[in-house]
């Protein structure tokens, strides 16, 4: 894992990308908070994502989850090291899923948490008529996070930053 630059590093476009993927993580996953299909999809599924009912997708692997590039995202739009809280009951996956779901509040969890939307849930946001415009949230999220990433990159290979504007692709939920 590369070592987290303090934030006063970062030039001021990235700043303001983090600043927008925070804002975008609260605004998404208040979209989907009443939600009723991640409530029981792991239920029956093998250890580690079977251990409690919902939340199939949260049984990854914590280190892939929580890659360099978001944690950095992270660190940058101001999540602390002890934001990152543990649940104190077993977990099932990631360290942060417990049996009431992620321990962590949305604006501290990785991008890819909060913009995935897995077949079940992509059915039940269409037959509740805001399917596009959760999709058209999550493809934000994915184009900025990208975008934030490839200023990282650029940056620390001595390139000039740009705009990280690349367009989002049907490919990209």
């Amino acid at each position: 894992m590369r070592a987290l630059p303090p934030p006063e590093d970062a030039t001021p476009e990235q700043r303001s990308a983090a600043s927008e993927l925070r804002g975008l993580r609260a605004r998404l996953s208040a979209e989907l908070a009443e939600v009723r299909s991640c409530g029981g999809c792991a239920r029956g599924h093998p250890l580690p994502n079977g251990r409690w009912d919902g939340g199939h997708c949260c049984g990854g692997k914590t280190a892939e989850i929580f890659s360099d590039d978001e944690l950095w995202a992270l660190h940058l739009g101001g999540t602390m090291p002890e934001d990152l809280r543990a649940p104190s009951s077993d977990h099932a996956g990631c360290a942060f899923r417990g049996p009431t779901g992620c321990s962590l509040p949305p604006v501290d969890r990785p991008t890819l948490c909060v913009r995935y939307v897995c077949r079940e849930l992509e059915r039940e946001l269409a037959a509740r008529g805001d399917g596009a415009r959760i999709r058209f949230l999550a493809g934000e999220l994915g184009r900025i996070f990208r975008g934030l990433t490839a200023l990282r990159d650029r940056r620390s290979v001595g390139q000039t930053p740009t705009s990280g504007s690349e367009r989002w692709s049907e490919g990209d939920t």
